[in-house]
């Protein structure tokens, strides 16, 4: 059964049903050929995949980037990052990774930083004399940091698919995010050295007095809801909510919202908490059969008869999951993944919370992944600038990020220091 269940759901894929949907009719098709199981019982799990607490927070994450967006928020983190680091050589393209790192403190997502920062940084970039490839290739692979910097809504999914504290995950994704920042601006440097690209002009004190004031109020978000975090104050769920009412507060402190834009993002947020829990639903009943077949330990066991080194089959892990990451978009691969990870990750030892930020982090590459990340064609959309252009400039960027995968997955110590000072 478990062999019919796995070859019906690529099969379903193969002629281009959508993977939540294959995930459902191959778990659903299962039950009827084989009869094993009472079709009440999928139905049950389906249920139960998304009656979950910590999924609560999805919707809420998703609300705060919608309100940044339309807000006037991410135009003022914007404008802060580029006084902070604009005289650098490179400067905007500083000024991107910083937004971003600021921006990934609210919103946890990828797309979310692509596309409501993509536009603005797109035509500061354009206006200060950068190419639009450059500039566009920046601007996706800045946005890899979004999930891995809290809060983050894949490792929120990871957290609740393997039942791994989503505390300890958030901590864990701080220093990799920050070693994302760092390596991406070093790359900035280097390539904008050798076009010489401009440097912005020095702000004046009234420009820099204006921009700070501007952009004091958005810079406490991600100080509120991490700060909360590591001192007790409220849990990753909660500090959903506590991000999205100050998102609120703060859109309509700045007159930039009215019933038309709050009815957009309203629809806007339910689509999306709506695709992304009907493909953990889906997931949830088709994991559920692979377990009850036993697959994910067979699976286990075959890598084991083949290698029992922990590195090796970090090695191939990753491997695999990037292949993965350049065709298919990353939650669904996560919800593929982690009923096949867990018993894998306890026969090698290795912790969970290390394992999440390090499979997310891999995914979260694949969206600025040619041929298909999807961060690759949102920008495509939003900048128009031609996929072959975006191809060839996003290349440099992925080994700044490939860097970073490997340094994470082969000294753990960077994801798990926070996690063991803070939580225990």
């Amino acid at each position: 059964m478990g062999v019919f269940l796995i070859i019906s759901f690529i099969v379903l894929m193969f002629f281009g049903v959508p993977i939540a949907v294959s995930m459902g009719l191959s778990s659903m098709l299962s039950i009827i050929v084989f009869g094993k199981y009472s079709t009440l019982a999928i139905t049950h799990q389906i249920i139960s995949g998304i009656d979950s607490y910590i999924l609560i927070a999805i919707p809420f994450f998703i609300l705060a980037g919608e309100l940044m967006n339309t807000g006037g928020i991410t135009t003022r983190i914007f404008n802060f990052a580029n006084w902070l680091v604009g005289r650098i050589p490179g400067g905007m393209g500083h000024t991107n990774v910083v937004a971003s790192i600021i921006f990934s403190g609210m919103s946890g997502s990828a797309v979310a930083d692509t596309g409501g920062l993509g536009l603005i940084e797109m035509k500061a970039m354009k206006e200060h004399g950068f190419d639009d490839g450059f500039s566009a290739a920046v601007t996706c692979a800045s946005a890899t940091i979004g999930p891995i910097i809290p809060p983050s809504i894949p490792l929120i999914v990871f957290g609740a698919m393997a039942e791994v504290s989503i505390g300890k995950l958030f901590l864990g994704g701080i220093i990799p995010g920050l070693l994302l920042g760092l390596a991406l601006m070093i790359l900035v440097y280097i390539i904008s050295k050798k076009r010489s690209y401009p440097i912005r002009e020095r702000f004046t004190r009234k420009e820099t007095w204006v921009t700070i004031k501007r952009g004091i109020l958005p810079l406490f978000a991600p100080i509120i809801i991490i700060g909360g975090i590591l001192l007790g104050i409220f849990t990753p769920t909660e500090s959903a909510i506590i991000a999205c009412v100050y998102a609120c507060l703060l859109s309509v402190l700045y007159k930039e919202i009215n019933f038309q834009k709050l009815k957009a993002v309203l629809l806007n947020t339910l689509i999306t908490s709506s695709t992304i829990m009907f493909i953990i639903a889906a997931a949830k009943s088709f994991s559920w059969l692979l377990a009850m077949e036993g697959v994910p330990q067979s699976l286990t066991s075959f890598i084991l008869s083949i290698t029992n080194s922990p590195g090796l089959i970090i090695l191939v892990l990753n491997v695999v999951l990037l292949i993965m990451g350049m065709f298919m978009e990353g939650l669904s691969v996560l919800t593929i993944i982690v009923p096949f990870l867990t018993p894998l990750m306890q026969a090698i030892g290795l912790d969970p919370v290390h394992m999440g930020v390090m499979v997310v982090l891999n995914l979260m590459i694949g969206l600025s992944t040619p041929p298909v990340g999807m961060s690759l064609f949102v920008m495509n959309r939003i900048a128009g600038v031609k996929l072959q252009d975006l191809y060839k400039e996003i290349l440099p960027f992925l080994i700044p990020l490939i860097a970073v995968l490997i340094i994470i997955a082969y000294y753990p110590g960077f994801v798990l220091w926070l996690p063991s000072l803070f939580l225990k």
